[in-house]
């Protein structure tokens, strides 16, 4: 039986997004499971538990996750590039592990001064665990930073003589890699104690523009969906933002609130998953590459 190509790109298409659902589920099971294990202790963050059993989980949701946010072509050309810039943020954030604390922080410093400190522990098991970190985030930086560079070399080869080629998402894709491969060469220790956070927000602000640009194609003339559901959630996003912000900076633990974040992408991402599914009326096309059916003959064919 002959399956109609497009097809299979559609279906193809679905199952990568539903793919992304279910490593948002599978984080929020490995984080509650560990809650659970710790007798219902909250951690500070989400990100906080990069330190706990669920880390293989948590580093492999956000490596997964940014693989598919680059790999899927948006609705629009705008939506493709922040899906590409968020999807080179999410791998950082789950790499680059967030800082352990003021308290953490003045125990390294201490001990590169030579100085006593007051707890239990020891200089060199305070620098040991500072040294691992940084060897750990030293070897995947240099994993994703060689994935990336070949990635965007190997793209900019495929799509160089493609007039439809998504050039704005290449470009806006390179300055990312740029801007993160300079900061990572330039000084490691402050790529240690920086990154994660700006990746996070990096991330968490091409959620939100994304949510803005559906909400932005829905209200221009000829659409289809009568509920501003991106507008919605769009909103719900940005107040989530506005109030991280002061929380972050006043110490308040972030982590239900971090939670709500990832429930509303995830809700984001089932509503348009659900639009874009293969016979929808609202399906926004081409949402694949043209290709070719038994009916349609490709030029090489026509010409041979």
């Amino acid at each position: 039986m002959n399956t109609d190509p497009n097809e299979t790109w559609l279906r193809s298409y679905l199952y990568v997004r539903i793919a992304m659902v279910g490593l948002l589920v599978a984080l929020g099971v490995a984080v509650g499971f560990q809650t659970w294990h710790q007798g219902g202790e909250l951690l500070s963050s989400v990100s906080a538990y990069y330190y706990t059993p669920a880390q293989g989980i948590f580093v492999g949701s956000l490596i997964g996750l940014g693989a598919c946010m680059i790999a899927l072509r948006g609705t629009t050309e705008m939506e493709d590039v922040l899906l590409n810039i968020g999807g080179m943020f999410a791998p950082i954030v789950a790499v680059v592990p967030t800082a352990r604390g003021a308290d953490y922080d003045t125990a390294v410093q201490q001990c590169k001064e030579g100085g006593e400190l007051p707890t239990g522990l020891s200089c060199p098991d305070v620098q040991a665990l500072a040294d691992a970190t940084r060897a750990n985030v030293q070897n995947n930086m240099v994993a994703l930073l060689v994935l990336g560079g070949l990635g965007i070399a190997i793209t900019i080869f495929l799509f160089r003589h493609d007039k439809k080629a998504p050039w704005l998402a290449i470009i806006g894709g390179a300055a990312v890699y740029g801007a993160v491969l300079a900061a990572f060469v330039l000084s490691l220790d402050w790529f240690v104690a920086s990154a994660h956070y700006l990746a996070a927000l990096g991330l968490l602000l091409s959620i939100i523009a994304v949510a803005l640009v559906n909400r932005r194609r829905h209200r221009m003339p000829g659409a289809q969906v009568r509920l501003d559901r991106y507008g919605l959630l769009a909103w719900a996003l940005i107040i989530a933002a506005i109030v991280a912000v002061p929380l972050w900076f006043s110490g308040v633990n972030l982590f239900w609130l971090e939670i709500g974040i990832a429930a509303l992408f995830a809700c984001f991402w089932i509503v348009q998953t659900y639009e874009q599914r293969p016979g929808s009326p609202t399906a926004v096309t081409p949402m694949t590459p043209d290709v070719p059916t038994a009916a349609e003959p490709s030029a090489a064919t026509e010409r041979s």
